[in-house]
């Protein structure tokens, strides 16, 4: 681990389905956790979305339940160990609150990390 340390939006940890979209493909993943700037998913079958690369823009169809979903715009930043890391970089309007409200707490907390 580098000695190098970063600052980022707290980690929330919630039970939600994703789906990905990439040049006109799609793959349903597993949220594992999401925050006020980026989502980390987990890819449930080995060969979902081979083309996919670090800075590749994706569409995300985020369901939280029946009544919750939100729709954004995110860049991959990191890829590995069937998980994927993405940066949000449109999130609706109309969708924003929804989000904070998601977040509770969350939306207002940092944390280090290790780049």
């Amino acid at each position: 681990m580098s000695d190098i340390q970063g600052i980022r939006y707290a980690r929330k940890t919630i039970d939600a389905s994703c789906l990905l979209l990439h040049k006109g493909h799609s793959c349903v993943t597993r949220v594992k956790n999401i925050s006020a700037s980026g989502i980390l998913v987990e890819m449930l079958e080995d060969e979902c979305m081979q083309d996919l690369h670090e800075d590749a823009i994706c569409i995300l169809e985020i369901v939280v339940n029946e009544t919750f979903n939100l729709h954004v715009s995110s860049k991959v930043i990191r890829i590995a160990d069937h998980e994927i890391a993405m940066h949000y970089i449109s999130i609706p309007e109309e969708k924003q609150v929804a989000l904070w409200q998601l977040l509770g707490d969350h939306v207002h907390q940092v944390e280090t990390f290790g780049t």
